[in-house]
């Protein structure tokens, strides 16, 4: 089988920074349609995933009288007692229904008891045209995963709503030069619903073995300057 010799990986944020970007002052709403914009306009994604969370939040519980209101509409999962799965064709409901018990109450650091989730896999388009960027597959890198939790040739993405709003993600670009990047990073930042960190890119090279990769850090230069629609930095 044909092995990539490298790949850029973008790791997002560490998990002491949430783990995601936040997204500021948005609106659940707006938060949404600019994460699916994203992916309609740069990616071809996997169907996407969608559950309401009853969060274990340090100093609050879940309003039982909200509980019961989201467990009518949506089915409580069997295997995760807190969470509560959307279908794909019912995302407009959940976040309706998300909307009417907003605002949320938190505790003292912010967090709510309850969190509507999205999160999709997908394959990087080219900047250049529809076509998919070559070599997005994770049998192509032995399945190598990095410490920071990219699955060399996958790439995923996560939108959190809670009392904040934030956006998670994992990107993968195989065989990318600084060329590349040159245009993928603009490319991207102006699609997205906050500002990329240039502090979490890598570039990970197959070993003289061929057993395994090793990375390093890269700034993909210039960083673009520009935020996407409501964006934010992260």
């Amino acid at each position: 089988m044909l092995v990539i010799e490298s790949a850029v990986a973008y790791d997002g944020l560490p998990i002491s920074s949430g783990g995601a970007h936040g997204l500021g002052r948005i609106s659940a709403r707006n938060a949404l349609d600019s994460w699916i914009r994203f992916l309609e306009k740069c990616t071809e994604a996997s169907p996407i995933e969608s559950w309401f969370d009853f969060a274990v939040t340090p100093g609050l519980t879940i309003d039982a009288q909200v509980a019961r209101l989201i467990e009518q509409e949506f089915p409580r999962s069997p295997d995760r007692f807190n969470r509560v799965f959307v279908s794909e064709n019912r995302v407009e409901q959940a976040l309706s229904l998300f909307e009417s018990i907003e605002p949320l109450p938190t505790n003292q650091w912010g967090m709510a008891p309850v969190w509507l989730w999205f999160s999709a896999d997908f394959r990087l388009r080219s900047p250049s045209g529809p076509m998919l960027w070559p070599g997005q597959d994770p049998a192509l890198f032995g399945h190598f995963q990095t410490p920071g939790g990219v699955t060399l040739g996958a790439s995923s993405t996560r939108l959190t709503l809670q009392a904040k709003r934030s956006m998670g993600l994992s990107l993968s670009v195989p065989d990318a030069t600084d060329a590349d990047l040159g245009e993928i990073v603009p490319w991207l930042q102006a699609a997205l619903p906050m500002q990329l960190s240039s502090k979490h890119w890598s570039r990970w090279t197959l070993t003289k073995n061929g057993r395994a990769y090793r990375g390093r850090k890269i700034a993909p230069g210039p960083m673009a300057d520009k935020r996407g629609p409501q964006g934010r930095p992260g």
